[in-house]
């Protein structure tokens, strides 16, 4: 079952009723997924001072009811529903209705991430196709760019993935491409950075861009598996 959260009090906005109807928009199209994110719906063009009902993919959204100001507005705010484990955005539907007239609006919730597949090979041959999503968050449709940091900390390489399109800013998966552009990548771990800048800039919690690291390790047949106390060895097993 979907967990709605209920709809916080609302706050009144004197909007005149528009001539061509009702109208209901959000804040924004897209949401990052958080446990503090908040929808904020507003709409106008209603008959004034009459009741109304939000609805969220049409079930009516626990805490929707309220009543219309004197100019046919409302506002309000609720926690959108957390995406399942394996989704990484997702389209909903608002809609408000009040004494017959309807409207509605679209809004998406995603999560910020990166990937590739398949995640085991050769480094040296192996072919990936990179996913990523939420990189719209800031930017319409960005160019979505993947910045490869060597183990010692030195930025290699700098490649274009494409751009992200839709409200949140996804690229479901691109063609196949070699995971290392160039030959012989270092052994040790490196982080994969992706961004929509070209110019690198290491990210960190403090960053005010966006960004999605992963890290990938290289090690020498028969090395022993990645462990939180050696996350990356170098050494083979004698």
């Amino acid at each position: 079952m979907r967990r709605l959260a209920a709809l916080l009090p609302l706050s009144l906005l004197a909007v005149p009723a528009v001539a061509h109807g009702a109208a209901v928009q959000t804040d924004r199209t897209c949401y990052l997924q958080t446990d503090k994110t908040n929808v904020t719906v507003s709409g106008n063009g209603y008959a004034p001072n009459q009741p109304y009902n939000v609805l969220l993919d049409n079930t009516a959204l626990t805490g929707g009811l309220g009543t219309m100001d004197a100019g046919g507005a409302m506002q309000g705010a609720f926690a959108p529903p957390m995406l399942a484990d394996d989704e990484l955005e997702r389209k909903f539907d608002v809609a408000v209705s009040s004494s017959g007239i309807a409207a509605a609006a679209t809004f998406t919730v995603t999560r910020l991430q990166a990937n590739f597949t398949p995640s085991e090979g050769d480094p040296t041959k192996l072919k990936v196709r990179f996913s990523v999503a939420g990189f719209g968050l800031a930017t319409h449709n960005p160019d979505v760019y993947v910045h490869y940091i060597a183990p010692g900390g030195k930025l290699k390489q700098t490649v274009r993935l494409g751009q992200a399109t839709g409200q949140c800013g996804r690229i479901a998966k691109t063609a196949k491409r070699k995971l290392f552009p160039f030959t012989r990548p270092a052994l040790g771990k490196w982080q994969l950075q992706f961004d929509t800048t070209k110019t690198f800039t290491e990210g960190d919690k403090q960053s005010k861009f966006l960004f999605y690291s992963v890290g990938v390790c290289l090690q020498p047949p028969g090395a022993p598996k990645p462990s939180t106390k050696s996350p990356c060895p170098q050494k083979v097993k004698k």
